[in-house]
């Protein structure tokens, strides 16, 4: 059967009589990695929210694989390989690093932890030196590489990351971008929240900019990676 990746078709989603979403169409071919872009509160999290199960959209379909997943409660999505990533790293801070590791295996054999407590350690060796310290006690920047580690032991087929740069040096962001790509195989689906529009880019095949809820462009990230500040205009609304 061939695979369909992500479609999104006419989305609107809502915080009860406040409407966020207004008809958004997206989709990401399997093994693609796609960057979704705007300014803060454009509703990029939202988005990724509600391919998570977390928000149920009040019109349109989501589907993945040709599986309708629209609200589909978050631990059935797990099972069929959807993870997110979340702003904000949000870790389990009064657990050590290896049970919040644990925790992420949801579902898996121990076989299948094993393995990925091999490759995270393999690419943050610093979470292997504190595997036994309170995931609270970490910086920011070791807790980010904690919650791409839970990605990994998950062993995602849709992986979302919703504003890894948020609160973190510029080198250390870098490091991390530069780093996706040994991290999770080729097959990976990725959709990518960002509100860095160049190291999106770099990174990323497409991209698509949300203003105020609904697409303001679309393309491929080729054609802005030597200029990201020409999207300003979709960003803002502004010539």
């Amino acid at each position: 059967m061939t695979m369909r990746g992500l479609d999104i078709k006419d989305l609107k989603v809502g915080y009860k009589r406040n409407q966020v979403i207004h008809g958004l169409n997206l989709h990401v071919d399997p093994g693609e990695r796609v960057a979704l872009l705007g300014a803060n509160g454009a509703g990029k999290s939202t988005v990724l929210k509600t391919i998570s199960g977390l928000l149920t959209p009040t019109e349109g379909s989501i589907t993945f694989n040709e599986t309708d997943i629209g609200g589909v409660i978050p631990s059935t999505l797990v099972d069929m390989g959807i993870v997110q990533v979340p702003e904000g790293r949000r870790v389990f801070p009064g657990l050590n690093v290896e049970d919040n590791l644990r925790v992420a295996n949801y579902g898996n054999s121990n076989e299948k932890l094993q393995a990925g407590l091999i490759a995270s350690y393999n690419a943050f060796p610093i979470l292997k030196e504190r595997r036994k310290q309170a995931a609270g006690l970490l910086s920011g920047g070791q807790q980010q590489m904690l919650s791409l580690s839970r990605a990994i032991v998950a062993q995602p087929k849709l992986l979302l990351i919703d504003e890894m740069s948020l609160g973190l040096a510029p080198l250390l962001v870098k490091d991390f971008y530069e780093q996706l790509g040994d991290l999770f195989s080729d097959d990976v689906t990725l959709l990518l929240v960002e509100q860095n529009a160049g190291l999106a880019l770099k990174y990323c095949s497409r991209f698509y900019v949300l203003r105020n809820g609904e697409l303001a462009l679309e393309g491929n990230a080729a054609d802005y990676r030597d200029d990201p500040t020409s999207l300003q205009s979709a960003y803002l609304g502004v010539d």
